[in-house]
């Protein structure tokens, strides 16, 4: 393993953390963040040449807005790295339009540690690529229901605008590798690391009686359970009720619930998160695995709108797979019956 990362790897961080900063300029007004969206996308497919529209231009019912994955396989629509600064700009302009600063700080990180894996793991950056990263619109931006998406390896955002202010973004999937980065100038850094310590926080606050009821596994359980094509997989709540909590922990719960929610804009999270507190009582928090830090463990928040998994298992258990689903409303489904009077093709849950 190199003992430190290189200078291109350095500059693609700095790129990384500039542009996100951006985003705390360039948020569009909340009387019409879903305008915004719209006009984002607009923009975007603007600026795009015949081929890559027909390449990043989808029906809204084609079954390709369901094709969702978060490993390093070909994808359809449009990567930026094939796209010229003008398309690039606009693409990631759609990214702030639609996430909060600190979600797109993410994303970015994420998009970048492509590089320092790629370093760490001695393979090129043809493979571990920072702007393979690819966009997809469904529908026209503006006329509901229409959705885009944004995706690459250990990143899947899926937003759905069913009818006016009405936005979904999940299935949401946020990956990690290395989850700490081991070497170089950044080392010790954890993109990742709300979701991590404050899962570790929740764990380590138990009871013994509630760890008896949290546990679902002495192991961590290896993935994620509830992933592409999988949503139904996991049909029953496992783990401590919310209501055995004490309210401290049950206030630490909602902070690590918003660390997930909060990569959302502010107009999409905050009645979000007051349909989650809604459903607080029936929620349940799960765990497999060890409760110190360094050791592979797996969690679960699980509730009738909320679907959180974590695991960081993978590579010694510096690999981080995380997952937000909306067990009522994936790709907008609860929605998308509301807006068309009827319930539309099912698609499963996916």
């Amino acid at each position: 393993m190199p003992g430190r990362l290189s200078r291109r790897v350095r500059g693609l961080f700095l790129t990384t953390m500039l542009t996100a900063a951006l985003a705390f300029t360039t948020t569009p007004p909340a009387a019409a963040f879903d305008e915004a969206i719209a006009k984002a996308a607009s923009d975007w497919l603007a600026v795009l040449d015949t081929g890559q529209r027909t390449e990043g231009a989808y029906a809204f019912d084609e079954d390709e807005r369901f094709d969702w994955h978060y490993t390093p396989r070909s994808r359809d629509g449009v990567a930026l790295r094939d796209m010229s600064p003008a398309q690039k700009g606009a693409a990631l302009a759609l990214l702030r339009a639609t996430l909060s600063a600190k979600g797109v700080m993410k994303a970015e990180a994420i998009m970048a540690l492509e590089a320092v894996l790629a370093e760490v793991e001695g393979s090129s950056l043809r493979y571990r690529d920072p702007e393979n990263y690819l966009v997809t619109v469904f529908g026209e931006p503006g006329s509901y229901p229409w959705g885009w998406r944004f995706e690459g390896h250990h990143l899947s955002i899926n937003v759905t605008l069913s009818s006016p202010r009405t936005v979904s973004v999940t299935p949401l999937f946020t990956g990690t590798n290395p989850a700490r980065i081991p070497v170089g100038p950044r080392a010790g850094e954890q993109v990742q690391g709300d979701e991590y310590n404050l899962g570790l926080e929740l764990a380590q606050s138990l009871t013994e009686a509630q760890r008896e009821a949290a546990i679902i596994g002495t192991g961590s359980l290896g993935n994620i359970v509830a992933g592409p094509g999988n949503a139904q997989r996991i049909s029953t709540r496992a783990g401590v009720a919310v209501s055995a909590l004490s309210d401290a922990q049950r206030s630490l719960l909602l902070r690590l619930i918003e660390s997930y929610v909060g990569l959302a804009r502010d107009e999409i999270g905050r009645p979000y998160m007051a349909l989650v507190r809604d459903g607080l009582g029936e929620s349940r928090f799960a765990w497999a695995g060890g409760m110190r830090d360094g050791e592979a463990f797996y969690y679960r928040i699980h509730g009738p709108r909320i679907l959180i998994e974590f695991d960081n298992t993978q590579n010694s258990a510096n690999h981080i797979h995380a997952l937000w689903r909306d067990p009522a409303n994936d790709f907008g489904r609860n929605d998308l019956h509301r807006h068309y009077g009827t319930a539309p093709a099912s698609h499963g849950h996916r």
